[in-house]
């Protein structure tokens, strides 16, 4: 048998199986903690991303116009947010609005 492998097992043999299982359920409520923080800081992300991006799109809509690469901006924050959380018709309005707006002030010539 491999060195290694034989000195797992006689540690294994003097701790026992209610230590190793104590072991085990430890690492289990470990690993469910770890889980439920990470859902809390997806949750966060996406209510902050949406808020981003209507606030953002309410500040191009006031302005009448928005540059190309601020449209390329907000279509990637947008495609980030709807990998999170799938299908949103409210910004999926949004973004067909923003698509429409001119890509320069209204009386600037042909930029």
């Amino acid at each position: 048998m491999n060195e290694g492998v034989r000195t797992v097992v006689d540690y294994l043999a003097l701790l026992g199986v209610p230590s190793i299982f104590t072991i085990v359920l430890f690492l289990f409520k470990s690993l469910r903690k770890s889980y439920q923080s990470i859902n809390i800081l997806q949750s966060a992300q996406k209510a902050q991303m949406r808020s981003q991006l209507l606030k953002q799109y309410d500040e191009y809509m006031a302005q009448g116009y928005i540059e190309p690469i601020y449209l390329d901006d907000w279509v990637n924050q947008y495609n980030a947010y709807h990998q999170l959380v799938g299908a949103n018709a409210v910004l999926d309005a949004r973004l067909e609005d923003l698509i429409h707006l001119p890509n320069h002030k209204p009386d600037e010539k042909g930029a």
